[in-house]
């Protein structure tokens, strides 16, 4: 950094009005590592105590947070309630859901290099941990010889299954391996959950808005849906949940508890412990989906729903393909007294998993890697998540509304009413920038002013650019 001269200020203050500077012309970004206090030190030529009182009057003002025994760190800007997504006014009742041809549009083109991908809730390739798990690949093959191209029937490689009960004592839920059956990902495990418990015609309450792939399935099975809204602090409306269970016959309710897609939000624990309570009460099944449960940019990961069931009425799906690797394909479910059920609904659908993939990730699992990784997996999409959603506060027009996620790396963005997310879509893919609908989130097909943005690839030139291009769309409409 270049020195300040001819100033009558105090060396810190001089250094901090720079390192200020700095940060508001986009040097130093939201959640970006600042110098460390040695290095700014040497590079200003003061003593460590003069570096440490510039960082201290940045942090009074705000400016700057110290993490402990990691540095300091840009502060993202105060988030006000009137910058947060609204309550969707979701349907009281039941609804068929609709097909949306746009879905077949937006998903062939997060595969293609050319497009900004926005759209695809992915990690990035630079974030995979692809080193260790090649030699954690070739180490397997050499191992297991032809053993590794055989079926891995239900319920799965018990060596998987027994990591897996293990790290599930993070989210609060002590299983046995043999509780465990192996999914090829979430979707596969939220299908069998679904099938174990409904029957086409039954209606199941799902989140507006939620993840697409679970309308998809809900419509594909031939249930009816009710609409319950999310809010974006602290998940799932409780109460609109407790009037679906009273005024409807719920058969199932399915439910992302933690850092929620697209939202981000998480359901505070005395609101878990309420809706499994709720669920005792109607005899609804909870169908739990925790694919993002370990992406937590807090200092601990939260509970699941399945923490608080005494009764068996949650049953618990997760997924290592946003945490390590999405083509790797490794789900689970834990279908409680339902175990021979799906395990029997597994053989009827997919009969079995990818044995080499169940082997790589138990590896994975045992070496005790995967939480190093983890590490720096959250903090690298904290980061991102910052840096995409003040970008995006910044460029597009005034009353945009971005969520503010705890987790994950999707953020669920808010126009003005009047606003056409299917035609901004549209419009941003001929521009080869994807994004998803809000239309594509909803039972009923609403959501029209909304849509979702993936942070799981960097803010760099490219999609900078991108957003400054969403934004001159966004405002052509307004």
């Amino acid at each position: 950094m270049k020195q300040v001269t001819h100033s009558i200020d105090p060396k810190y203050q001089q250094i901090a009005g720079k390192v200020e500077e700095l940060i508001s012309v986009g040097t130093f970004r939201a959640g970006d590592r600042l110098p460390s206090v040695r290095a700014l030190s040497r590079d200003w030529r003061v003593s460590v105590t003069t570096a440490v009182g510039a960082y201290s009057l940045l942090e009074d003002r705000g400016v700057v947070e110290a993490r402990n025994r990691s540095g300091y760190f840009v502060r993202p800007k105060v988030i006000t309630p009137d910058r947060l997504p609204r309550k969707n006014p979701a349907k009281g009742a039941p609804v068929d859901i609709s097909s949306a041809g746009i879905t077949e549009l937006i998903m062939d083109s997060t595969s293609s290099p050319d497009v900004v991908p926005f759209g695809a809730a992915v990690p990035c390739d630079d974030i995979l941990p692809t080193s260790k798990l090649m030699s954690i690949y070739h180490s397997v093959v050499r191992s297991e010889g032809a053993s590794m191209f055989q079926y891995s029937m239900p319920p799965g490689l018990k060596e998987l299954r027994i990591e897996i009960a293990k790290r599930l004592l993070e989210a609060g839920i002590g299983v046995s391996p043999e509780e465990v059956i192996v999914s090829s990902g979430a979707m596969d495990a939220v299908l069998l959950a679904v099938k174990s418990t409904c029957e086409a015609g039954d209606v199941v309450a799902v989140e507006s808005p939620t993840y697409f792939g679970i309308l998809n399935l809900v419509k594909e099975l031939g249930l009816k849906a009710i609409e319950v809204p999310v809010l974006a602090e602290g998940g799932v409306c409780v109460e609109a949940l407790a009037e679906a269970f009273e005024n409807h016959p719920v058969k199932a309710c399915i439910l992302q508890p933690n850092f929620h897609n697209p939202m981000g939000s998480v359901i505070p624990n005395d609101q878990k412990r309420r809706i499994v309570q709720l669920a005792e009460k109607y005899q609804v099944t909870i169908i739990e989906d925790d694919l993002y449960g370990d992406l937590y940019f807090g200092p601990k990961r939260p509970p699941a729903l399945k923490a608080f069931d005494t009764d068996d009425l949650v049953i618990h799906c997760g997924s290592y393909s946003k945490a390590l690797a999405p083509g790797l394909r490794v789900g689970w479910i834990l279908p409680g007294s339902r175990y021979h059920r799906v395990k029997n609904l597994k053989y009827a659908t997919s009969l079995a998993n990818a044995s080499v993939s169940e082997m790589v990730v138990a590896a994975f699992l045992k070496t005790g890697g995967v939480d190093r990784h983890l590490r720096r997996t959250r903090q690298v999409l904290a980061r991102q998540n910052l840096q995409i959603r003040e970008a995006i506060l910044r460029e597009f027009p005034e009353g945009t509304r971005v969520s503010s996620p705890e987790g994950g790396f999707v953020l669920w963005c808010e126009m003005p009413d009047g606003f056409d997310s299917e035609k901004f879509s549209i419009d941003a893919l001929k521009r080869k920038i994807s994004i998803v609908p809000g239309t594509l989130f909803s039972a009923s097909r609403g959501l029209r002013n909304s849509f979702r943005i993936s942070c799981g690839s960097p803010l760099d030139d490219r999609s900078q650019r991108a957003i400054g291009i969403l934004a001159r769309l966004a405002a052509s409409q307004l």
